[in-house]
């Protein structure tokens, strides 16, 4: 299986690598992982690459072998299509960060609906409005949490959601465990409310 995990820095890409992996590594999977950092610390690109199961055999991601991408940032999945399989289910978290270039007018910045548009003509769309359930939950840095939960209900993963769900517990500050609990809960429901 191989997902791809994208966003801006800031976003918890490279923690919610870590995540995904650890929970694979519990549950006896060989895993892989290959990341991009881009200017993160200045909200620039990070993608990271996670290869689970028997076949995982190197970091590289190559193109059209995608299964899953979990993205907390629109353009940045747009940017990731070229490495879906066709029908490659994505997870979108429908909240952009518009840069300081689209500010001052120097970029431009895609509307939502073409994004989701493109990203629908060749792969399986659930928009999930991540951001804002995070802040429901205590701080928008949870919003990778919230995608997690939102995977783990997809049952796309071989891994089982308890353990990823013990897993993120296991690596957050004990004062933040309620909180990534209702995050990741929120998630969850967010998914099934979009598959009724």
């Amino acid at each position: 299986m191989n997902i791809i995990i994208c966003g801006v820095g800031g976003n918890g890409v490279i923690l919610t690598t870590r995540i995904l992996a650890e929970a694979a590594m519990k549950e006896g999977f060989n895993v892989r992982i290959g990341a991009s950092h881009g200017l993160a610390i200045r909200g620039g690109t990070v993608v990271s690459y996670l290869r689970i199961g028997s076949d995982a055999k190197g970091v590289i991601m190559p193109q059209r072998s995608g299964d899953i991408l979990l993205a907390f940032e629109p353009l940045e999945a747009l940017r990731q299509m070229k490495l879906l399989k066709d029908n490659a289910k994505v997870l979108l978290n429908n909240e952009p960060y518009v840069g300081v270039d689209a500010h001052l007018g120097l970029s431009d910045y895609p509307e939502i609906d073409e994004i989701v548009s493109r990203l629908s003509e060749t792969q399986e769309l659930v928009e999930i409005e991540a951001s804002k359930l995070a802040i429901k939950a205590g701080s928008q840095v949870m919003t990778n949490v919230v995608m997690l939960g939102s995977l783990a209900s997809s049952e796309e993963l071989p891994i089982k959601r308890d353990t990823i769900l013990e897993t993120i517990l296991d690596m957050v500050p004990p004062q933040t465990v309620e909180s990534n609990k209702r995050a990741f809960e929120y998630g969850e429901q967010a998914f099934q409310e979009k598959q009724n």
